[in-house]
């Protein structure tokens, strides 16, 4: 149920107001001005949207002032000003400060409901499209791709690229194509990550992009593992770029290093990224690097390390290149209940033993790679409780019907 704040100074219209809404299935609270709404703040604000009178007697501040508060102070809030005394003027002011729509006093209810709704779908939008950003997007983990003098020449090369180029990425999986997209994405947009369009995420034609372009200063086109889209697109959306027809910048990225195809003859900056077990002389320093940036967050101090790891580093396979590193690191920290004077070699093995069961996940697409690892964890589960489902699905906290459903889905027999 979303929780809505009006804030007016007649009572009798926060009351209307307030009855709409919560026959409406939405909870309600209200307050009569900016003293009211400063207590309120400073307990428990957990509103998804605030009504807010532009106007208000008897009030050490206005409507305005508060909308400036609340953009700078909830980034997750969506807030509809409204005037008895309404005109284009207090529209365009009440938005420049933060509010997201606007609506003239006396309401109608049919178009005060439309507004609330409309706006919180669109802050329901905004708000998943912000926690999928932070749980699985690549350039929000890694923050460091290397070390030495091959990746130095990389960024060189990118604080170079001009807007509206064409790009080309190639290497295997986990070197960084992802995070290198996004660093030249905000180069170029001026630090702007809502203009970068995954189309591996999004549905999106030609169309589309010529409207966005309408819209926007500028924006990138990035085609993860391009190779699997369709050909003739992927030239029209060269030639949107080539001829400045869109204000956009397109990002090929891809394993394969076959430079010969003809889409690649014509891209304007080719970078390419070598796996790991290439440049061993960055894979102690990733690793450390790493490592010291979990062992600060949980326990706020770095670790020492047994000097006899960085050969044992040296000689690993590391399948999932840099990305690996981040993940043992981080893996080893999670499991440490407090930091050890020394870190030594066992304990790395342990981490590493149990992530080479899984090293061909690399290879594979997410939706392949979590299926994968489902299965094997059920299966591996059930063999633990020797196959029997009642014990299973307590172990997992999973009732019995949903266990079988998922093995259903899974492929996986128990006959």
């Amino acid at each position: 149920m979303s929780k809505i704040l009006v804030i007016d100074d007649e009572l009798e219209i926060c009351k209307q107001v307030s009855l709409i809404l919560n026959k409406n299935s939405f909870k309600t609270s209200y307050v009569s001005s900016y003293d009211e709404y400063s207590k309120l703040k400073n307990t428990n604000f957990d509103f998804d949207l605030v009504l807010v009178d532009l106007w208000l007697k008897n009030s050490s501040k206005q409507g305005i002032d508060i909308i400036n508060e609340l953009k700078n102070n909830f980034s997750n809030l969506a807030i509809i000003s409204f005037s008895g005394h309404a005109n284009i003027d207090n529209a365009i002011d009440s938005v420049k400060a933060g509010a997201n729509d606007f609506i003239e006093k006396p309401f109608e209810t049919k178009k005060l409901l439309h507004t609330i709704q409309k706006n919180l779908l669109d802050l329901k939008q905004k708000v998943t499209i912000n926690n999928y950003r932070k749980q699985i997007s690549f350039h929000t983990k890694i923050n460091n791709i290397g070390f030495n003098d091959y990746i130095e020449n990389i960024f060189t090369k990118a604080n170079k690229i001009k807007p509206n180029s064409s790009i080309y990425l190639y290497g295997p999986m986990g070197t960084g194509k992802n995070y290198f997209a996004n660093y030249i994405h905000m180069k170029l947009s001026s630090n702007n990550p809502d203009t970068f369009i995954n189309m591996n995420e999004n549905l999106i034609n030609e169309n589309d992009l010529l409207k966005f372009s309408s819209l926007h200063d500028y924006f990138t086109i990035y085609f993860n593992d391009f190779e699997n889209f369709n050909q003739i697109e992927i030239l029209n959306y060269l030639n949107l770029v080539k001829f400045n027809k869109i204000n956009a910048s397109i990002i090929l990225d891809s394993k394969n290093l076959d430079l010969d195809e003809n889409i690649i003859k014509n891209i304007d900056y080719k970078f390419k990224f070598i796996p790991l077990i290439e440049r061993k002389n960055e894979i102690f320093p990733l690793f450390e690097h790493y490592l010291n940036i979990f062992t600060k967050k949980k326990f706020d101090k770095n670790a020492n390390i047994d000097p006899l790891i960085e050969n044992f580093l040296i000689k690993y396979n590391w399948p999932g290149n840099i990305f690996e590193v981040m993940n043992i690191a981080q893996n080893l920290v999670n499991d440490m209940i407090s930091l050890p004077e020394i870190l030594m070699i066992d304990d790395i093995k342990k981490i590493i033993d149990n992530s080479t069961v899984n090293s061909d996940l690399y290879d594979l697409n997410y939706k392949e790679a979590k299926e994968k690892f489902e299965r094997d964890f059920l299966i591996q589960k059930l063999k633990n409780n020797n196959w029997n489902m009642t014990l299973t699905s307590k172990s997992l906290n999973l009732d019995r019907v949903s266990l079988y459903r998922k093995l259903k889905t899974l492929n996986i027999k128990i006959d």
